[in-house]
């Protein structure tokens, strides 16, 4: 875990494919995350679906499972990559009165809960998008080297292709 924000009050969960570890080390850190830092809302992001499971839902079954209450959980169901996450995620932020704009003077402090490979883009992302963000990054078992070289190549490429996309907030 990395960052300094003391007391954050949205953890924010990214999703990824339904019914993977990856998802369960996710949803359980968010939840851990939850329950120890105080936050008042969990948001879990991720609109693909998978096997008829969407990631959203997956993780809010999940985390609720693990002790976090289902009315402290909002879904964004309508992202497929991470930049939608970013965007689709400060728009129902901002919606709900929590993230900027009038209702208050400072953006959401949003705890961000992602692989740690994944988290410097995602982290990026969701400044871009105008929200304060503390990096909370779940570490995935020792990856093979070419587990190492597919996610450097992915991310290098995701953020790539990301820079040339406009943030439009929704």
């Amino acid at each position: 875990m990395k960052g300094s924000l003391v007391s954050p009050l949205v953890v924010c969960v990214l999703g990824c494919r339904s019914g993977t570890p990856t998802l369960e080390r996710r949803a359980r850190s968010g939840a851990q995350a939850y329950l120890t830092r105080g936050a008042t809302m969990v948001m879990v992001c991720g609109g693909r679906s998978w096997d008829g499971i969407v990631e959203a839902d997956d993780l809010a079954r999940m985390m609720t499972a693990q002790g976090v209450p289902a009315t402290a959980i909002v879904r964004e169901r309508c992202s497929l990559d991470t930049r939608d996450n970013a965007r689709f995620g400060a728009a129902l932020l901002r919606r709900r009165g929590v993230a900027g704009g009038e209702r208050s003077e400072q953006g959401m402090r949003v705890l961000l809960v992602t692989c740690s490979w994944h988290l410097p883009r995602a982290e990026s992302l969701f400044r871009r998008a105008g929200l304060e963000v503390e990096g909370y990054g779940v570490e995935p078992p020792v990856p093979t080297v070419g587990q190492q070289l597919y996610r450097h190549a992915r991310e290098r490429l995701s953020r790539w292709h990301d820079e040339r996309r406009e943030m439009r907030i929704v």
